[in-house]
């Protein structure tokens, strides 16, 4: 279903909205997660260890979004 949505990234907040702006620019609608602020919100301030947000996509836009991110790696990786 097309409403659906899957994760294409759980790491960094700073890391999740430089990702979402890739999509934006790209043309792909997402969603931050940012798991650490919603406990916040619920009178809880636990941190997470691993990943403090995750990035959302609708199914439709998930094979384009997985491109990109690997574009994102692969030039991260000629950078060092």
């Amino acid at each position: 279903m097309d409403n659906e949505i899957k994760r294409v990234y759980s790491g960094s907040l700073i890391n999740a909205e430089y990702i979402g702006g890739v999509l934006a620019n790209n043309g792909i609608q997402f969603l931050i997660r940012n798991f650490q602020e919603e406990g916040l919100c619920a009178g809880w301030a636990a941190g997470t260890i691993k990943g403090d947000a995750s990035v959302y996509v609708f199914n439709k836009d998930y094979d384009r979004a997985m491109l990109l991110l690997d574009e994102i790696n692969a030039v991260d990786l000629e950078g060092e």
